[in-house]
């Protein structure tokens, strides 16, 4: 029994080890390359779930810095006072200009608290975070009692708050899955997503007197103002939508951003960078504003390669011969006026457009579903009254292939055979279409520039249903091995016990011959 289960053991590792590790999606992307201590990248529809494993000390509680303010926002927008006029406060101004973000508010001054969200998120300023909770809670204390209650009722179970603009405190802190799922909540909401996603923005408070240009610190949105003496490093993204920049001595510099492709957004929660960057700890009191830049690119360096990775994962490519195996219409039948009447085809003529059917186009899975449940509606065909004489060749109207608003490619349509003119029986009720007035439309257009698509690297394999096949007849084949093995082993074992048990009997019948004579030889010496 004990060989048996040995046996067993043995065949099962034998199989573990020739059967293909199962791979996370991941594995292409180096968490480690991250240069924040905390960070994770979520789809927002699952604001929990790191994205393809895509995470680094998500629950592990840290200083927010700024990005708390994404939460200070969100109750003021819920309050519905967005044009209440609030009075800047002395305690609102008290900041040391030198090492805080602000606004440029003044006391005494009316703004209303919209043009202050502007200011809160913008520029990052505190004075304006201040001032909103003043007005909206009649204490700071009392605003962040609020945002503790929001943060549990949306789930946010290790985080707590006590300030309203994410300065450092140790009884202020969160995670950056809780951060992720707060993000989420807030990008719901259209006053919120206007907001962050507005680079500069003019406000003048209630007075008229008193203007103020802010100017959004999210460099995927903007890039940063030169001083003249060098140009900051560009790290501009065209989806990005927001979100909200940090920066104090504990949280280190941080980043939630988001994006928005193909119906897909994605959230990267980055915080606590450059506190494990020593070099940068020790000398930058004392750097210029060349040689920080760098490290004030990072974070939105390391947001650029999280969404580049988690939409490159998210595609699908397909060819336009793909397509039209799919179904796509690729021919139109039409009705000619006045042919003649002996053609062969009684005046219905096909209509055709010429594509390019090796061209590679990258969708976003949730555009590709679309596709596919609506893949012989694709063509939105412009053709007018047709009239004799037609020649093969010639354009008739032309075609585009879309889904929805977004245009996948288009061309023009061509006559695929002659039609020879007839007698012209009544006028055409629409004008004929002419090949020399024809506009000329592009032909198997890249998918660029659209909501709903991408572009990306070619792939060497673009059928997916043969790399499938491929991969299973592999896994099949090792498995078919695998089990051969294992019975052979199985074979070996059970011989081997089947030898050991004849030798067994063996030795025991050779032992009883011997007694037997021994017993013989005794009794014959006794008579």
């Amino acid at each position: 029994m004990r060989n048996r289960v040995v046996s067993c053991i043995l065949a099962f590792v034998f199989v573990f080890l020739l059967l293909p590790a199962p791979l996370s999606r991941a594995d292409d992307f180096d968490v480690g390359s991250l240069r924040e201590r905390y960070a994770i990248l979520v789809d927002a529809s699952d604001p929990t779930t790191a994205l393809y494993g895509i995470e680094k000390n998500a629950d592990e509680q840290c200083a927010t810095g700024s990005t708390i303010k994404i939460l200070t926002c969100m109750l003021a927008i819920e309050s519905g006072r967005l044009d209440e006029e609030a009075t800047v406060s002395d305690n609102a101004v008290n900041f040391n200009k030198k090492y805080n973000s602000l606004m440029g508010l003044e006391a005494g001054q009316k703004w209303t608290i919209r043009d202050l969200l502007y200011g809160l998120m913008l520029p990052s300023g505190n004075d304006a975070a201040i001032a909103i909770a003043e007005q909206l809670a009649g204490s700071t204390k009392a605003f962040a009692n609020q945002m503790n209650e929001k943060a549990k009722e949306l789930g946010m179970t290790h985080s707590h708050f006590v300030t309203v603009h994410g300065k450092d405190n140790k009884d202020h802190y969160s995670t950056a899955r809780d951060m992720a799922l707060l993000t989420a909540w807030a990008l719901q909401n259209d006053t919120f997503r206007q907001i962050v996603s507005t680079t500069t923005y003019t406000c003048s408070d209630t007075s008229g007197q008193n203007t103020i240009t802010l100017q959004n610190t999210n460099r995927l949105l903007i890039d940063a103002a030169s001083d003249g003496t060098y140009t900051p490093i560009s790290c501009l993204y065209p989806d990005a939508i927001g979100v909200k920049t940090g920066d104090t001595n504990a949280a280190g510099k941080c980043f939630i951003a988001a994006a928005s492709r193909g119906g897909v957004t994605l959230i990267a929660v980055l915080l606590g960078g450059t506190l494990d960057d020593q070099e940068y700890l020790d000398k930058s009191a004392n750097m210029n504003a060349k040689t920080k830049d760098p490290y004030n690119a990072q974070r939105f360096e390391d947001a650029i390669a999280l969404f580049d990775y988690g939409y490159k994962q998210m595609s699908q490519f397909l060819t336009v011969q793909d397509l039209i195996d799919m179904g796509m219409p690729v021919s139109f039948p039409c009705e000619v006026q006045n042919a003649a009447k002996n053609d062969p085809q009684n005046g219905m003529l096909t209509v055709s457009p010429r594509l390019d059917y090796s061209q590679q186009l990258q969708l976003m899975q949730p555009f590709m579903e679309k596709i596919t449940e609506n893949i012989t509606n694709l063509a939105d065909t412009k053709i007018g009254t047709l009239v004799a004489p037609i020649n093969a060749g010639d354009v008739v109207g032309t075609v585009e292939y879309k889904v929805g608003d977004s245009v996948l490619f288009t061309s023009n349509l061509y006559a695929d055979r002659d039609v020879k003119e007839g007698i012209l029986n009544s006028e055409p009720s629409e004008p004929v279409v002419n090949a020399q007035e024809q506009p000329q439309v592009s032909v198997g257009a890249p998918l660029m520039g659209t909501a709903s698509t991408l572009t990306g690297e070619p792939v060497k394999q673009s059928s997916f249903k043969r790399t499938l096949l491929i991969v299973l007849v592999v896994l099949f084949v090792i498995v078919l091995i695998a089990f051969v093995a294992f019975m052979i082993v199985v074979r070996i074992r059970r011989e081997r016990r089947r030898k050991a048990r004849a030798a067994a009997r063996r030795r025991k019948r050779i032992q009883q011959e011997r007694i037997a004579r021994q017993r013989a030889a005794e009794q014959g010496r006794r008579s």
